[in-house]
């Protein structure tokens, strides 16, 4: 590829729709429906609350480091460009190898999480035709349907421009976080606030710190969604230095939603009660937080949070739909993956072919179950965990080499090795055995299976990536921006020399 082919994303994008995409993003169908599975996984309510608190301030940490890599890089990839700058092409392929698993799975789990919602209000309508059963979750053509029908609706919108659904994302998330405040509001108005249905506060099953722990390795999956916001830096319309404080207002946004949803699920009627309850015909309740504002609020309240979850469900989609055709474009235009993944549309602007092609992995999906899936979901932190490390290991390469310029350091070497550790104590809290957050086997094989189907695309990719020099690949990954900085240090090393000179020159006429 030459230099004139590389293909550009258009500037479209408002700092108000970059953090709705984020925040959209970090909250899905999980805070809405997964409160119950939480506390019972946290064994109790307050190492639920602090895990979910925690693990935002440790994200906010890496999220400064972030902030850094998108002033100085701001190109579509994110995390796969960090990699490369501070590490070269195999890491930045692993890198974003890694990133588009966790972030395609993110957008099939999403949609799946619209059947168990419709389960709770039209109890029996998707259950029609059933097709088969994997790892003891039934299939049926109902659920499969309304998955796939709106994987392909937010498919079809992201072919239609950046700036298009940039603008519906903002949309959702107010009329979200809208539904959230009403919903806290409502269960404290009508006296259902009991503070003593919290107790006991922890134990049950598990130490504070296992219950603890076991929240904190899910904060890559809980949050993310921040790192939505540097994979779409090539199409900001404002300057990349805001960056810093929509990441921050994101994460500070997205705990505070978590608390509130976590606290209206257990507040209500004794936490140990609430995740045993059952329907009128003595099977378990399979939506808690739905159950326990029904109780508190009558249906009026459900609706609330009928709405709350349609619009994380669906903030969750566009987001991820958005985040993951960026990275793959990016990766096609570096070569890593075929040719074809580069294309932008004519007309939309959009990388169109990445696009469909998530759509199409996404479609195949729903027809797996909603356990496979989840085997999925811990694969997700891994990957995630994966892109948090590399973007912190590239800050602080690059805050080393400017040691000397303190303007040119906003963050410190110190905040960016926290934020390696962060990242690599979690991915040991996944992998190592005996942790609280161990994955289980099926996640592993799943894992062994993508990592398999990575060797094979990067061997694909391996001979042609070899014959592209260094400042060629510079230019397809960074774009004008590593080429600027390349000059910028030849020019600097070309007025070091000529300094040098003078002073000989004038030391001689001296003498």
């Amino acid at each position: 590829m030459k230099r004139s082919e590389r293909t550009k994303l258009k500037k479209s994008l408002s700092p108000t729709a970059i953090w709705a995409v984020a925040l959209g993003s970090i909250i899905g169908w999980g805070c809405f429906i997964q409160g119950a599975n939480w506390t019972a996984r946290a064994g109790g309510p307050l190492p639920l609350l602090i895990g979910f608190i925690i693990g935002g301030l440790l994200m906010s940490v890496v999220g400064r480091s972030y902030s850094y890599m998108i002033a100085k890089f701001p190109v579509a990839g994110g995390e796969f460009a960090y990699a490369y700058q501070g590490y070269g092409r195999i890491a930045s392929f692993i890198c974003g190898w890694m990133l588009a698993l966790g972030y395609l799975s993110i957008v099939a789990l999403n949609a799946t999480a619209l059947p168990v919602l419709a389960g709770y209000l039209f109890p029996g309508v998707f259950n029609q035709g059933f097709l088969y059963t994997i790892a003891g979750y039934d299939i049926y053509a109902g659920e499969v349907i309304l998955s796939v029908s709106f994987i392909v609706l937010f498919g079809v919108l992201n072919y239609l421009g950046a700036k298009f659904v940039g603008n519906i994302q903002l949309i959702m998330v107010l009329i979200m976080c809208a539904a959230v405040a009403i919903s806290l509001a409502g269960v404290s108005l009508t006296g259902n606030f009991h503070v003593e249905n919290l107790l006991p506060a922890y134990g049950e099953g598990k130490s504070f710190v296992s219950g603890f722990l076991s929240i904190l390795a899910l904060a890559p999956f809980l949050y993310v969604g921040f790192d939505c916001i540097p994979q779409a830096a090539e199409e900001y319309n404002f300057p990349p230095q805001k960056a810093k404080r929509l990441i921050s207002t994101a994460l500070f946004a997205g705990a505070l939603i978590y608390a509130v949803m976590a606290l209206v699920t257990d507040v209500v009627i004794p936490w140990t009660d609430m995740i045993q309850l059952t329907s009128a015909t003595g099977a378990p309740v399979k939506w808690h937080t739905g159950a326990i504002i029904d109780m508190a609020m009558g249906t009026a309240g459900v609706a609330f949070v009928v709405i709350a979850v349609c619009m994380g469900i669906f903030t969750g989609l566009n987001g991820f739909f958005m985040t993951s055709s960026r990275l793959i474009f990016c990766m096609a235009r570096a070569n890593m993956l075929p040719k074809a993944f580069a294309y932008i549309h004519p007309t939309y602007k959009t990388p169109s072919t990445c696009v469909v092609f998530a759509t199409a992995i996404c479609v195949i999906c729903p027809f797996f179950g909603r356990e496979v899936l989840n085997w999925v979901v811990d694969m997700c932190s891994v990957g995630t965990a994966f892109g948090y490390f590399f973007t912190c290991a590239g800050a602080y390469i690059l805050v080393k080499q400017h040691d000397g310029a303190e303007h040119d350091k906003p963050i410190s070497k110190v905040t960016a090795i926290a934020g390696c550790l962060i990242s690599a104590a979690i991915l040991c809290l996944l992998i190592i055995p005996g942790s609280p957050a161990f994955m289980s086997v099926q996640s592993f094989i799943a894992l062994g299976i993508w990592i398999f189907l990575g060797l094979g695309f990067f061997g694909y990719s391996c001979k042609k990536i070899k014959n592209i020099s260094k400042r060629e690949m510079d230019y397809l990954i960074l774009g004008n921006v590593q080429v600027r900085l390349g000059l910028r240090k030849q020019h600097k090393q070309e007025d070091y020399l000529i300094g040098q000179l003078v002073e000989c020159h004038h030391s001689e006429t001296k003498q």
